[in-house]
């Protein structure tokens, strides 16, 4: 009984951290990124969003 209580609670975690990977990697790197708003990585792709997008408004 108590094993498959446990395997129960590894598959159940398993599942869920699985779920949470897919959602995260749907929104992209920096979306996704808990550091998002102090990383200069993110900063500089916004950047490059925004020059990109006043290029195609002229």
């Amino acid at each position: 009984m108590i094993n498959i209580i446990i395997l129960l609670a590894i598959l159940g975690y398993s599942a869920w951290v699985l779920v949470r990977f897919l959602r995260k990697s749907r929104q992209g790197a920096c979306a996704g990124c808990s550091s998002s708003k102090s990383c200069p990585g993110c900063a500089a792709s916004t950047v490059n969003e925004d020059h990109a997008n006043i290029k195609r408004n002229i």
